[in-house]
């Protein structure tokens, strides 16, 4: 039975659906025993959630303080596969190009990558992502590509290349580091299927204030999408979705993000950030994001002890189309819960406001989930069960439950320079 206070009583769960319960069940009964087995053995930890996916090193050597600077390169390589089953296979709703959307067995995300070191003042960082599913196979892309000089004059880091703009506090985080399955709708709907990747430069000024502050800059172009390449045969046959689709960004982007970290104590940690975007869509009106997140986190004063971690996200949107103008706003609120080293409980809400023209429905999402992080051998790898409930003006009550598993090899989850 699905959870209260949802209404289940027009919902009849597929066969392979109470498969998939049965084979989620024995894999966490199973990894929590192995998890009992090994609390005495010497496990890999870290100072974060992402915890035992820390790093392996592989390839190049280590920087030393000699008068010639060495080149390291460290490939690393991530797995995100899922099994599942969700009502919103067949419909017209938006989702992000690397959730899982069918129903089975997918691989939203196989990553290829590098981090590169010249010194201690030149940076690199390349990833690539496969993907596959029973409708459209293998598809291919490339998500970042960029240089990065480092301690430059005035506490100036600066980048350029490909890369994922620093907006809110999702969108420059990489999907094999995400803390759920799929990405916020609010993401997927303001700044695309892939969020916001830019071909151009960035620069990032590290504050001089008695907080940790950094002021993060950026300027360029996006990356062209299949829709825009197929714009000769859209308008001709123009209509609310695929308008709404063009009201996305396309040029002359300029992205700004100032945070703040501030510890009033050991144990705890405010995040304050702001948010700014503006550039032209692809229909060549104009556009301009503002955001709004503050994240809290709390860590119990001992090794291994508990975490949680409170994150809010708010965005609002005016966009310029051919048909007139539009604004709309979106909000996500997540709680993490690290309860022991290996395992960590979610909860997370996210809302779109929705806009009659073009139609763009509003929607609700309510996402448990309880994640499991552990060795495979020598490899760090991680099994997640959540379940979506989404509502929207359009189709009503919709129900997914996805089982998520990965692993990481190489430089670990999430630890290049950024």
């Amino acid at each position: 039975m699905w959870p209260a206070p949802f209404s289940m009583s027009t919902y009849q769960p597929p066969l392979h659906l109470y498969s998939l319960a049965r084979v989620t069940a024995c894999l966490f009964l199973s990894l929590a025993l192995h998890t009992y087995a090994n609390e005495s053995a010497d496990e890999a930890t870290d100072d974060n959630v992402d915890g035992i996916v820390e790093k392996f090193p592989f390839g190049g050597t280590e920087h030393t303080h000699d008068d010639e600077p060495s080149l390291v390169i460290a490939p690393r390589f991530h797995l995100r596969a899922a099994l599942g089953d969700t009502g919103l296979e067949k419909s017209d709703l938006a989702h992000g190009g690397h959730d899982p959307a069918q129903s089975g067995f997918s691989i939203p995300a196989l990553s290829l990558g590098a981090d590169m070191h010249y010194g201690e003042n030149i940076a690199g960082f390349t990833e690539g992502i496969l993907s596959w599913n029973d409708e459209d196979h293998w598809n291919a892309e490339l998500e970042e590509l960029y240089l990065k000089f480092l301690h430059l004059p005035g506490g100036v880091d600066l980048k350029a290349g490909r890369l994922l703009a620093a907006i809110g506090t999702q969108n420059s985080i990489h999907n094999h580091a995400w803390k759920f399955v799929d990405a916020d709708l609010g993401n997927v709907r303001f700044l695309g299927e892939d969020g916001l990747i830019i071909e151009g430069v960035e620069l990032i000024w590290m504050v001089p204030t008695h907080w940790d502050d950094r002021l993060v800059v950026s300027l360029g172009d996006t990356i062209k999408h299949e829709h825009e390449e197929e714009g000769g045969e859209m308008e001709s046959n123009h209509n609310h979705s695929e308008e709404a689709e063009e009201a996305l960004w396309d040029k002359n982007i300029l992205s700004a993000r100032y945070q703040a970290i501030f510890w009033p104590r050991d144990t705890c940690q405010f995040i304050y950030g702001a948010s700014y975007l503006k550039g032209e869509n692809f229909m060549g009106g104009n556009a301009q994001l503002y955001g709004l997140d503050f994240t809290y986190t709390w860590r119990e004063d001992k090794p291994k002890g508990k975490q949680f971690t409170w994150r809010n996200d708010a965005m609002l949107r005016k966009v310029s189309t051919e048909e007139g103008s539009f604004e709309e706003t979106a909000f996500s609120s997540a709680a993490l819960y690290r309860f022991k080293p290996e395992w960590e409980m979610g909860l997370r809400y996210n809302y779109l406001e929705g806009v009659k023209d073009p139609e763009l429905p509003e929607r609700h999402r309510f996402s448990p989930s309880l994640s499991h992080y552990f060795l495979f051998g020598k490899t760090p790898s991680m099994a997640r069960l959540q379940y979506n409930y989404d509502h929207s003006n359009e189709r009503g009550d919709d129900h997914s439950i996805w089982l998520q598993f990965g692993f990481e090899w190489g430089s670990g989850s999430d630890s290049h320079i950024h």
